[in-house]
């Protein structure tokens, strides 16, 4: 990364510019790389596998990748953030919509809405969860709430079971 506390001849930043650039550097947050290759896999359910990105535990948002390796259904659940989502391979979708999201496709679901997600055969999905999810039974009564910690505590969990180390790089 180039020393921004100097101006160079070839800079167009300002005074001000270079004096924000400091209070980024004293007061901002690092920049994470994680490789995808090393990042681990852990199960969720029903056969659901999750890859974690990103756990910000003072926004409440969670970045992952799901994966299916068999098609199934996660069940009947409402967000009550807003959440993306990005389709890697394979196809999905809701029982409740009239698409189905394939590779490249790009999802914004909105809060309040109730939809049962079903995913089909090698499907992966990343996916960025603002706030929680509810979970619902057969007969619409709640049966779980997740948020950020819950899927942490699945995260840290698994990784004790397996001896993995937990990446720090997770948390921010």
């Amino acid at each position: 990364m180039a020393n921004l506390q100097q101006k160079t001849a070839s800079s167009v930043l300002t005074e001000d510019d270079l004096r924000e650039m400091k209070l980024v550097r004293k007061y901002g947050a690092v920049d994470v790389y994680i490789n995808g290759e090393e990042a681990g896999w852990h199960p969720w359910v029903n056969g659901l596998m999750i890859k974690p990105y990103r756990y910000e535990t003072k926004g409440g948002m969670s970045v992952f990748v799901l994966w299916a390796p068999k098609a199934t259904v996660l069940g009947k659940h409402r967000h009550r953030g807003v959440v993306t989502a990005v389709t890697m391979e394979g196809d999905w979708g809701y029982f409740e919509y009239d698409w189905t999201a394939r590779p490249g496709d790009y999802v914004v679901e909105n809060p309040g809405t109730i939809h049962t997600l079903r995913m089909g055969d090698g499907a992966k999905v990343c996916y960025t969860v603002n706030g929680s999810i509810e979970f619902f039974n057969d007969d619409d009564s709640l049966r779980n709430t997740m948020d950020v910690f819950s899927f942490i505590d699945l995260y840290v969990e698994h990784s004790e079971k397996t001896g993995r180390a937990v990446d720090e790089r997770l948390f921010y």
